[in-house]
């Protein structure tokens, strides 16, 4: 049975069908389908289309059904979307009442609701998932607050950073991802529903009594916006995109960092996999999977804009390929947030490695420059003279740590003995000031800041959660 077949004089051809259907993920979505027919359903009641006892038996009826899809009593399979199955079921289950549900509703504005309600609780799924990494990124930093490494440009050594201060880096990138979800969550989070297939209704349906009872804090505007678009879920897969970004940034690090070149970190023998050739090998692929993944999740978003690239006013059958790209990316990112959190859990630095790295490089040099500035001399000639000491120095095959003191002054003029401690790479880190710098304060200051941001996404993902599940369970509550 199809919900439209009226119109039309044979049967849909069986592979035509096949091709058309939209089950396969439509199914994910069956939750949310009969919690926005619950909160459709009083509102119908509400306005006198359906009276107290067809109301009554059309929400228990939906209860039960959503016990039986649970239970996997029902095989949605079989079904063209999950409107249908719903609505067949329905029927079968109580009979006549099932026929008003319908009444003023599309199934092109109920997809829309179905997939705002879907995305706007995978959203906080995925931003607890980001704030579970970023905590583990703290955690990490906490523990070597004062580890010195090599930090880079160009992948060559500049200048000496704390380690907590490279993985802090990170956090703040992981804080922005998480606040474009958020962003994108206060747009979507509008009640579409009324919309009908384009134009509205003439029923004077109560679209703002549905909207409190979903807590959505506002209607759509424009009935042909509702179902046209799908801008809500392009922008999500958007904000994944760039957390992927990130991700795969973090992760390329990992795997130079546990190479042999660098040997920064140690990653636990669990999070690593062996050669089914080579029996020495040990390799960071989870670091690479998650390196690798970003093309999926970038891919998706691509899918999509593709998709709605050009597309004319209003509903176009197209719109029914947003799902398979929205479903792969936030399944992936999920997966990815919380394998990766485990992973930070799960590696260790290796300080001798990374204070034997800081001996190369001439990482103080920037250190020695500003030191002259404050003698007086203006920076580019500082550069200058910096500069050709450290040509002088790679043409003898020499470090800073090789040079007397007696030579600076040859190189520089006279010179106070605590030039010495501006050429220590640890004291690098002690004398920066700059706020957000690599000191030892600025990154205590740092963590602060970081703390504060997760005890502030803790407090926000739990009130928005109970406030969505406090109306649900009500409309779950059948007399």
């Amino acid at each position: 049975m199809r919900l439209w077949g009226s119109r039309m004089g044979k049967d849909l051809d069986q592979e035509v069908a096949e091709f058309s259907t939209s089950i396969n993920e439509d199914q994910e979505l069956y939750w949310f389908d009969i919690i926005g027919s619950l909160a459709h359903c009083k509102m119908l009641q509400k306005i006198e289309i359906l009276n107290q006892t067809e109301a009554q038996h059309i929400q228990r009826g939906l209860v039960q059904l959503l016990q039986n899809i649970e239970k996997n009593q029902i095989n949605l399979n079989v079904y063209e979307d999950i409107h249908s199955a719903v609505e067949i079921n329905l029927k079968q289950m109580i009979g006549e009442p099932a026929e008003k549900l319908h009444t003023a509703r599309s199934r092109n504005d109920q997809i829309v609701l179905d997939e705002r309600l879907f995305l706007r609780e995978k959203i906080i799924h995925l931003i607890r998932g980001i704030n579970n990494l970023q905590k583990g990124l703290l955690t990490l930093a906490q523990k070597y607050p004062t580890l010195v490494m090599p930090g880079y440009t160009h992948l060559q050594p500049a200048q000496p950073i704390l380690f907590a201060h490279h993985l802090l880096a990170y956090f703040f990138m992981l804080q922005r991802d998480a606040e474009r979800l958020k962003d994108a969550l206060t747009r979507l989070n509008q009640l579409p529903l009324g919309a009908g297939a384009l134009a509205g209704t003439s029923i004077p349906i109560d679209r703002k009594y549905v909207a409190e009872l979903l807590a959505f804090p506002s209607v759509q505007a424009n009935s042909m916006d509702v179902v046209a678009d799908r801008d809500y879920v392009l922008e999500t897969l958007n904000a994944l995109s760039i957390a992927f970004l990130h991700l795969s940034r973090f992760g390329e690090e990992l795997v130079l960092w546990n190479s042999p070149g660098f040997q920064f970190i140690i990653i636990d023998d669990a999070f690593t996999t062996g050669s089914s050739i080579m029996p020495q090998k040990k390799n960071p692929d989870i670091a690479e999977l998650i390196r690798g993944k970003a093309g999926e999740v970038i891919g998706s978003w691509i899918s999509l804009a593709v998709t709605l690239k050009g597309l004319p006013l209003t509903y176009n059958r197209d719109l029914q390929q947003d799902k398979p790209p929205l479903l792969r990316a936030v399944h992936e990112c999920e997966k990815t947030f919380h394998i990766a959190t485990r992973l930070i859990n799960n590696i260790q630095p290796d300080s001798e490695r990374m204070e034997a790295a800081l001996q190369k490089g001439f990482l103080t040099a920037t250190d020695l420059c500003e030191y002259l500035v404050g003698k007086g001399i203006p920076f580019r000639k500082t550069h200058e003279i910096v500069g050709s000491i450290v040509r002088e120095l790679v043409s003898q095959d020499k470090s800073f740590q090789d040079l007397s003191f007696q030579e600076l002054e040859n190189y520089i003029g006279q010179l106070d003995q605590e030039v010495a401690l501006v050429l220590d790479e640890k004291q690098s880190i002690n004398r920066k000031q700059s706020e957000g710098s690599t000191s030892p304060q600025e990154v205590k200051k740092q963590f602060v800041i970081a703390q504060k941001l997760l005890d502030r996404w803790m407090a926000y993902n739990t009130r928005i959660e109970k406030e969505w599940h406090s109306k649900y369970q009500l409309l779950l509550s059948v007399e």
